[in-house]
């Protein structure tokens, strides 16, 4: 090949020492020789076949050429020499764009960094007082809930005979303890007045009775019941004069009214209606304290 023709491969972005399999400090004319031998075993058509690339056998021919020959090979040491400056001046480029541009990153994070933690806690702040005003409104709507569907309890009047005694303070844990012991009472003292208005009928019934103007009926009222066996007892066959000459309507109408139970004031309908509208109030004073727990325990 003409020095003409190689003139062109001395600038030539290929590196003739690594296609050669030689390295730059032992090329010398022997490793030359014996590189070329080794390579062309690789590029030759006679060693090839078919598998024959011209292109990459004459390149490979340039580099032998290029390198055997000393002006030539001076000429593509020197810039082969500088693309390899290049290459590292512009890694060298690189590596220090690299850095600055990762310290200026690092102060912009610095800088941001405050400002996404001052956003951050106005943002929790922001959802604390969201979640109180929640709480808030979803207390009230109970609170109004609770007062329109509870009836106000009916005013009790108290009894002539028991001078008005303070009601007990009620625990705060279990309010409805003391409504549900005083149904049981009453439902008790029901059951026993009328066991003994049943007994009352029977001793009617059976002619024995006392007298409306008989002193323990008239002094004591409802108050009887324990002083009866003691006073005298009378029967209709004793005292014919007092029924002498009635009819059977005036002896019912006439009968004498008085009951052998002390007077136990029964509750009336309205009392019962009070009593289980303050059981629901205990309810759901007991439930809204629940939620309360646990929207605390949930914040």
């Amino acid at each position: 090949m003409s020095n003409n023709d190689l003139l062109k491969w001395v600038t030539s972005e290929v590196d003739f020492y690594d296609l050669l399999g030689i390295a730059f400090e032992n090329c010398s004319e022997s490793e030359l020789r014996r590189a070329y031998r080794k390579t062309a075993l690789k590029y030759h058509p006679d060693k090839v076949g078919k598998d024959f690339d011209p292109d990459k056998y004459e390149l490979f021919q340039a580099a032998n050429d290029i390198l055997s020959d000393p002006e030539l090979k001076a000429k593509y040491d020197n810039h082969r020499q500088a693309k390899i400056q290049r290459q590292r001046a512009n890694e060298l480029f690189e590596g220090k764009r690299r850095q600055m541009k990762e310290d200026l990153e690092a102060r912009e994070k610095g800088v941001k960094r405050p400002r996404e933690e001052d956003t951050q806690a106005q943002e929790l702040r922001k959802l604390a007082e969201e979640g109180r005003k929640r709480r808030a409104a979803r207390q009230s709507m109970m609170a109004e809930s609770v007062a329109s569907s509870s009836p106000a309890p009916a005013p009790q009047k108290p009894s002539p005979e028991e001078a008005p005694k303070e009601a007990p303070a009620e625990p705060s844990e279990q309010p409805g303890e003391d409504e549900v012991e005083r149904l049981e009472r009453l439902i008790r003292e029901k059951e026993e007045a009328k066991a003994k208005r049943k007994a009352g009928k029977k001793a009617r019934k059976s002619g024995v009775f006392t007298p409306v103007d008989s002193p323990s009926v008239s002094s004591h009222g409802g108050e009887a019941g324990p002083k009866v066996a003691d006073q005298d007892t009378f029967t209709p066959i004793k005292r014919p004069d007092i029924f002498r000459g009635l009819k059977a309507d005036d002896k019912s109408s006439a009968s004498p009214k008085f009951s052998f139970s002390p007077a136990i004031p029964t509750p009336k309908k309205n009392d019962f209606a009070a009593t289980m509208a303050r059981l629901r109030e205990a309810e759901k004073q007991r439930e809204e304290a629940k939620i309360r727990l646990q929207e605390s325990n949930g914040v």
